[in-house]
């Protein structure tokens, strides 16, 4: 085996590596984004109201509110949050970080998978 063979087999092992992980990656990526649908950035604000915190935000005309999670670190005042395109009556404080995950992944070892594909492909060529 010379090394043209090597790297075409090399090259193969790789794109299918990559492109078996990528791809469903992007499919899940999809499906997330199906789900949740479009978040638009909004001016949230945060007020201490008697023994918690709370967010209001307007969106959709009408103004909202709900209570602070536990998992939302934030000081009051205003804030650059996310807010439902679907239903304005839910919002965020933090970008919606799952999907951008699976996409990024997803491109990654689609691309690495990809160049992997045109690795193995050299022998064919040459």
């Amino acid at each position: 085996m010379d090394l043209i063979d090597a790297f075409a087999v090399v090259g193969e092992v790789v794109s299918w590596i990559g492109l078996g992980i990528g791809i469903p990656l992007l499919v899940i990526a999809g499906m997330i984004a199906l789900a949740e649908g479009r978040w638009d950035r909004a001016d949230i604000a945060v007020i201490e109201r008697a023994d918690e915190s709370i967010i209001r935000w307007f969106a959709g005309g009408d103004f909202h509110e709900r209570p602070l999670a536990a998992r939302e670190d934030a000081g009051d005042g205003w804030h650059r949050g996310f807010v439902s395109a679907r239903n304005p009556g839910h919002a965020r404080l933090n970008p919606p970080v799952l999907r951008r995950l699976f996409l990024t992944l997803g491109i990654v070892f689609t691309a690495l998978g990809t160049a992997g594909f045109v690795l193995s492909m050299i022998p064919a060529f040459i």
